[in-house]
């Protein structure tokens, strides 16, 4: 009984969550489309970014973010998530799309590459997996020298052993940046070796990209289709039905530890008005009331 009752608060909570952000949100797209109703493109840019900074007000704000946060046992954070993966509305002809998803679904692809910095030290366990993962898609293995390659940070201890840096002297070298920055180092390989074997594989799905810096861990609750086909072996068909046991698994040490780690979400947003779209995608850190990693297409 008493577990019941803490999920209908977490339900309640999650609802009035709902329906506080579309009414925040709504009475503020009626306001700027008040303005003026003929929107040029330098209008709707002007318009996107006060949509952003309105959302991330509201949730630097919410009362019940607040009470997530403050929920030790993980169950109203779960239940959010389960009913705030798309919150669509509309106010004054422009359509807004809200999804809100974990932000530690996937692999963190810099720390993946960052594991084998150490030249000549033995190759890291989750880097052979990622060798023995591509070798199942028939992907050459010179694939995994070009990211490395790419990532060498103007090592003067690295000898590249593929021809990526001279065909690209000005790719940016610290860190994979972007899912366009991966796309653009995958063409290459594929364009250099003749082959598409990685157009098999949803490289968005498998990980994450950000700073290596920053702090990252997996939440075995939220793990991708393509993240824990990769980790755990499990054949992609069948990663719906499967539940990652993140004791268990020779990966462990990636899971999240405690629920303060797991706490960060995706957040998504999708502005239409007549031909302009906008998409905006950041995460927010619900503990520390954060918004970063932003990225804007527009």
């Amino acid at each position: 009984m008493r577990r019941c009752s803490k999920n209908a608060i977490a339900l309640l909570i999650t609802l009035f969550f709902l329906m506080a952000i579309t009414i925040s949100l709504g009475l503020g797209l009626k306001y700027i489309n008040n303005a003026r109703t003929d929107i040029s493109k330098e209008n709707f840019l002007l318009q996107t970014n006060v949509i952003l900074d309105d959302v991330l007000t509201f949730l630097k704000n919410s009362p019940e973010l607040k009470l997530i946060k403050n929920d030790k046992s993980g169950e109203a954070y779960d239940i959010f998530l389960a009913q705030s993966e798309f919150i669509p509305f509309e106010a004054a002809g422009v359509k807004l799309a809200i999804s809100i998803k974990s932000a530690r679904r996937k692999i963190n692809l810099n720390k993946l590459l960052e594991l084998n910095a150490q030249i000549g030290q033995p190759e890291p366990k989750l880097l052979e997996q990622f060798r023995t993962f591509l070798s199942g898609y028939n992907v050459n293995p010179i694939y995994v020298e070009l990211l490395k390659d790419s990532v060498s940070k103007y090592n003067i201890n690295y000898y590249p052993t593929t021809d990526i840096l001279d065909a690209k002297p000005d790719i940016y070298r610290q860190y994979v940046t972007s899912y366009d920055h991966l796309k653009e180092i995958n063409e290459h390989y594929t364009n250099t070796y003749y082959e598409n074997s990685l157009d098999q594989i949803d490289f968005e799905d498998l990980f994450y990209i950000a700073n290596p810096s920053r702090a990252y861990c997996i939440d075995s609750y939220y793990v991708s289709s393509w993240a824990k086909h990769f980790l755990e072996g499990v054949d992609i068909d069948a990663t719906d039905d499967f539940v990652v046991d993140a004791n268990a698994s020779e990966f462990s040490a990636l899971y999240c530890k405690d629920q303060n780690s797991r706490r960060v979400v995706e957040v998504e947003l999708e502005v239409l008005q007549g031909a302009n779209t906008a998409n905006i995608n950041f995460e927010y850190n619900i503990e520390q009331s954060k918004g970063y990693n932003f990225s804007y297409e527009i």
